[in-house]
């Protein structure tokens, strides 16, 4: 392998596995403090706000590459205000060793990526491909547990899975592209990891305790429609 090849293969992968490794444990220690002085959903505003403070500093990146890590920075940090915004208007309380436990999952998949195109690094589409697939199911199955169990090792490993996606789109989109900036690329995956993360933490508040508290009663499946008129107006058809 040429230097040229090593520099946008190999060299780009572990760029972009280090700066998503750094994002989530920015994203760790954002959250922890963002719920310790943050009340209410008001995380949400200072989230917002760092983002778009960061929108100077990608654009300033294309003569200045070092404005790409306060970029990416700033959006990481966005991403802990805006989980924190979830788990202090439920009244959660958060330890870290299960945000670290919670995050493992997404790290993993991060990894065997970054492996696998360190050995194989023709293999790139294919890789990729599979990733987002098993991070998708990764993803569906933290929700399922976090239903089923409550614990935040699930919700926030859920989150995480988020962030872990638009790295793996990082990888896609970098990797054997000689055109491409991988700063300018990771700077791009982070506001993506927070405008998906906000809208997520969004929705979780303002649609009725979707995923905190919820209550399956499995015995109704498939009951009656008699049965569900007798629970009342408020329950679906």
């Amino acid at each position: 392998m040429s230097l040229v090849q090593f520099l946008h293969t190999k060299a780009k992968a572990f760029v972009v596995f280090l700066f998503a490794v750094i994002s989530i444990g920015v994203f760790i220690i954002s959250t922890l403090i963002s719920t310790a002085i943050l009340k209410e959903w008001y995380g949400l505003i200072p989230g917002l706000i760092l983002m778009i403070l960061a929108i100077p500093f990608h654009w300033i990146g294309k003569k200045r590459k070092g404005s790409y890590f306060i970029s990416f920075f700033l959006n990481s940090i966005a991403n802990g205000c805006s989980v924190a915004a979830y788990y202090v208007s439920k009244n959660i309380a958060l330890e870290l060793h299960s945000l670290l436990l919670g995050v493992l999952p997404a790290l993993a998949v991060l990894f065997l990526v970054y492996l696998m195109l360190q050995t194989f690094h023709k293999t790139k589409r294919v890789t990729v491909t599979v990733a987002c697939i098993v991070n998708g199911l990764l993803t569906i199955a933290l929700i399922v547990f976090w239903i089923i169990n409550g614990s935040t090792i699930f919700s926030f490993g859920f989150f995480a899975s988020l962030i872990s996606f638009f790295y793996l789109c990082v990888f896609g989109i970098t990797i054997n592209h000689d055109e491409r900036s991988v700063l300018r690329d990771i700077s791009f995956g982070s506001f993506g990891s927070f405008i998906i993360i906000t809208v997520v933490v969004i929705f979780l508040l303002t649609e009725g305790d979707i995923l905190d508290g919820l209550d399956l009663d499995l015995s109704d499946f498939g009951g009656s429609k008699k049965a569900n008129k007798k629970k009342g107006k408020g329950t679906m058809p």
